[in-house]
């Protein structure tokens, strides 16, 4: 009888849900520049925070830490997001993985490494918050990180044409789209895309991943050329350690 092959640690596409390509191209950046930083270094403890049943990073943190803890906010959503990640992973790498329920407002514990996507545009919803209250959130997360250690927060961008879809989706919702000066200077920032502001696939499935592939395409012209980028990355170190 034929056997399966063995799975395989999956790509940053795997991971990211929706539109993921345009989300792997700055995720891919900072790997770059930890391991330049830090070459084959493996940091104790991690921390994905906003893990959800169509998106979690944990698996990506499998290779930067000993031990990952993939936190969602609703405690319901934790079986769907393990079942997501177990479908990705070798039994081995699976089982380093574990499941909590974490408030950024309120977490406990001290982490090498701490990573959000797409999460502070949805806790710091417009107008009822401000960017005050993000830049209060970052602080607050920094001080749960070990000396040296790493806030990496991915999040959507204001770019040029997210006006047009803000009646769409998250956006009608009063999602808090983030411009690069928004947020506090970082020691590793990268952006990417203008198109790839919503997904097509959430309203059009096949059809509309198609149409985010065309999208993606044209980004990668567009992003050198582009100030405001739809998708940024930025990651802040803790005090020297």
């Amino acid at each position: 009888m034929l056997q399966a092959p063995p799975r395989q640690r999956p790509t940053p596409e795997r991971c990211f849900g929706w539109s993921a390509r345009a989300w792997a191209r700055p995720w891919r950046a900072f790997l770059r520049e930890y391991w330049r930083l830090h070459g084959a270094a493996v940091l104790p403890r991690a921390l994905e925070l906003g893990a959800g049943a169509q998106s979690s990073l944990a698996p990506l943190l499998l290779p930067l830490a000993r031990a990952v803890e993939c936190s969602a906010y609703d405690a319901g959503a934790l079986p769907a997001v393990r079942a997501r990640n177990d479908a990705l992973l070798p039994p081995a790498e699976a089982a380093r993985i574990t499941y909590t329920r974490q408030d950024l407002r309120q977490l406990a514990g001290q982490w090498d490494l701490i990573v959000l996507k797409s999460v502070l545009g949805g806790v710091h919803r417009v107008p009822g918050s401000t960017l005050a209250d993000v830049h209060a959130s970052l602080a607050q997360l920094m001080q749960h990180l070990t000396p040296g250690g790493w806030l990496v927060s991915l999040d959507n961008g204001a770019s040029a044409i997210a006006p047009l879809f803000g009646h769409l989706g998250a956006r009608r919702n009063g999602w808090r789209l983030l411009a690069r000066g928004d947020l506090p200077p970082a020691q590793f920032y990268a952006g990417f895309g203008v198109l790839s502001s919503f997904s097509a696939a959430t309203r059009l499935g096949a059809l509309g991943r198609g149409v985010d592939h065309a999208l993606y395409a044209a980004d990668r012209l567009l992003s050198p050329l582009a100030r405001r980028h739809a998708v940024h990355l930025h990651a802040w170190r803790g005090g020297a350690g």
